[in-house]
């Protein structure tokens, strides 16, 4: 007598994912697939990020956050490889720039495609009449902008660095050179902070604190010259 088996059950050789296990794939669909898993798309994965980039917690120096995973251009901007090269990265302002900017409330942002260059204006961000004209921290290609800006401005100043991200590019191959990263970006931002307070007292003759750190929403308590004058000196 012969061995019978259920008409419904089938053998196939699959691939899964080791971060998700019971995400399963037949691999000839695998090998053909477009889908994110299999594409050069892989690193935009929830599950890759929280695997392969384990949380680092957001620190401060005197009221101003901060990411030591992430590398600072001088201007007060951040750059965070998003790929599986640092080529591709994505670009924001940091905590310290939100603050001083004051209520966002619209991004001019740099065309995808479009060539930038290393610390020349590359996208514009608004606060009513107030505009600060950022640099591009290297040389690269545009590859996509936030489109959530364009309805939700006020992203950069309530995640600026996550979800209030500005743009991503394809970097040169040391875009990442000169950077503030790791352990560097603490006393550079200590010294940044100095040099607003000193700033604030010397130059403006008014105080940039409140119980000692420095106030949330700073660009709301300068005049308009007193405004230009600070955003020159750190951010524009």
């Amino acid at each position: 007598m012969s061995e019978s088996k259920c008409p419904f059950l089938e053998i196939k050789t699959v691939t899964f994912c080791k971060a998700f296990p019971v995400k399963m794939i037949p691999l000839d669909r695998a090998i053909s697939s477009k889908g994110i898993c299999n594409s050069d798309c892989y690193a935009e994965c929830s599950l890759y990020q929280e695997r392969s980039h384990p949380k680092i917690a957001v620190e401060q120096v005197r009221g101003f956050r901060y990411r030591s995973d992430y590398h600072i251009h001088p201007k007060h901007i951040w750059v965070y490889p998003s790929g599986e090269t640092h080529h591709r990265v994505k670009v924001g302002i940091d905590d310290f720039a939100q603050k001083l900017t004051g209520k966002i409330d619209r991004v001019s942002l740099p065309a995808e495609g479009s060539v930038v260059k290393e610390n020349a204006v590359t996208f514009l961000i608004h606060s009513g009449a107030r505009t600060v004209r950022m640099v591009s921290p290297s040389n690269g290609i545009v590859a996509e902008v936030n489109t959530r800006l364009a309805s939700e401005p006020s992203l950069i100043n309530r995640d600026p660095y996550l979800d209030g991200w500005i743009f991503s590019m394809e970097a040169q191959a040391d875009g990442l050179k000169g950077l503030f990263h790791g352990n560097s970006i603490q006393p550079w931002l200590s010294w940044e902070v100095e040099r607003l307070h000193r700033a604030f007292t010397t130059e403006l003759g008014i105080t940039a604190t409140d119980g000692g750190e420095v106030l949330a929403d700073i660009g709301t308590k300068l005049s308009d010259p007193q405004w230009e004058r600070v955003a020159s000196l750190f951010i524009g």
